[in-house]
């Protein structure tokens, strides 16, 4: 880590930091994913169908899942998820499977780990604050985003 001195947090530019973050744990979520043979948007995909045991459609998934990656990525990770043996599809329904849900027991434990790894000195109350601030600054700009 570099340990040069930097100027106060209030005169630094938030963007730089929102990106670096997002970089940084975008990085270590996706090495220690694939440590475990899965990739993020396989992730996502079987994290949606742990949440609707019952199924879900293809169509809402991409719509949850839409705002983290492109549809592309996204539809490619349930195909992939398909293929493997993770889901399988009856009729519109994407349903877990249990080679899925046990895969997906596998990458809950990681990132339950990532999570609290991440979480190191920060309160909740902290991270509550983070995630409002960046919230704001993102409608301040005139940005949309959301997050199921």
């Amino acid at each position: 880590m570099n340990e040069q001195a930097m100027q106060p947090p209030a005169n630094q530019p938030i963007g730089f930091w929102t990106a670096r973050a997002g970089e940084a744990i975008r990085a270590r979520t996706r090495g220690a994913l694939e440590a475990i043979g899965v990739t993020q948007p396989q992730w996502w995909v079987l994290h949606q169908l742990s949440l609707h045991p019952e199924g879900m459609e293809r169509a809402a998934l991409l719509r949850t899942i839409g705002p983290n990656e492109s549809t592309d990525v996204v539809d490619a990770a349930v195909d992939s998820a398909l293929d493997l043996g993770w889901a399988r599809e009856d009729g519109a329904v994407l349903l877990p499977t249990d080679a899925g849900s046990q895969q997906f027991e596998r990458a809950a434990r990681i990132q339950q780990m990532l999570q609290e790894e991440r979480m190191q000195g920060i309160s909740e109350e902290e991270f509550v604050t983070t995630i409002t601030v960046l919230q704001r600054t993102i409608k301040n700009v005139g940005g949309d985003a959301w997050h199921w």
